[in-house]
């Protein structure tokens, strides 16, 4: 077996077991979660509004947009659960892109000047595609990426397009994860392992395509 086919039987095999485990042992966040969702849902409609106002709130100081959407999926389902999380995780995302860009800039790049940098330089080409390939990643700093952002050149419209299409993977996983848990079906799991290796094995793909793309031009300059 190849290097290249090693690596990806390794991060297929760890996104699943990672999906599992959660499942079978879900961490005392999941239990808060479970309970953000039945709060929610005994308010009945007016819990759409409140659920999105908390999640941008949250989700703009750095805590976990995979939690929301497990707390909307048990509350809203899969679809509706999707939908909700994702827009209150954009909004929360604008709200730390907007406040940094407008207020922290200076403070912002003087604390983080490396990871700044560093992030100038990624989205230097090709800008859309490599924030929706970080956004799919499950272990990411949101917040941390949000923050910087804001101190970049990107511009606001990009920069919140591709994470809400990096998002979304990720919310239909943990949204079928709250979901499976309020009906109490495995074949939720079975799904939710599904939607993440696919979203592991799309970010690789999308990764490795743009490294021998960039090979590739390299070569035709040379």
């Amino acid at each position: 077996m190849t290097k290249k086919y090693l690596l990806w039987l390794v991060a297929l095999l760890v996104a699943a077991g990672l999906v599992v485990l959660l499942y079978r042992t879900p961490p005392q966040q999941w239990d808060s979660a479970k309970r953000l969702g039945e709060f929610i849902d005994s308010l009945g409609a007016p819990g759409i509004f409140i659920f999105l106002m908390i999640g941008a709130a949250a989700t703009s100081i750095g805590l976990p947009r995979q939690f929301f959407a497990f707390a909307a999926g048990f509350s809203f389902g899969v679809i509706g659960g999707v939908i909700l999380s994702s827009i209150g995780a954009i909004a929360g995302c604008a709200l730390t892109y907007s406040v940094s860009r407008k207020w922290l800039a200076n403070h912002v790049y003087k604390r983080f000047p490396s990871a700044i940098d560093s992030l100038n330089r990624l989205i230097e080409k090709d800008a859309f595609f490599k924030i929706v390939v970080l956004r799919m990643q499950p272990l990411g700093t949101n917040f941390l990426t949000n923050v910087c952002a804001g101190v970049t050149t990107i511009s606001p419209g990009l920069f919140l397009a591709s994470s809400w299409l990096g998002y979304l993977p990720q919310m239909m996983v943990f949204s079928l994860l709250g979901a499976g848990v309020r009906i109490g079906s495995s074949a939720y799991m079975i799904y939710s392992i599904l939607m993440l290796v696919i979203s592991v094995a799309i970010g690789v793909w999308l990764y490795r395509r743009h490294i021998l793309g960039q090979q590739m031009s390299r070569q035709q300059n040379t």
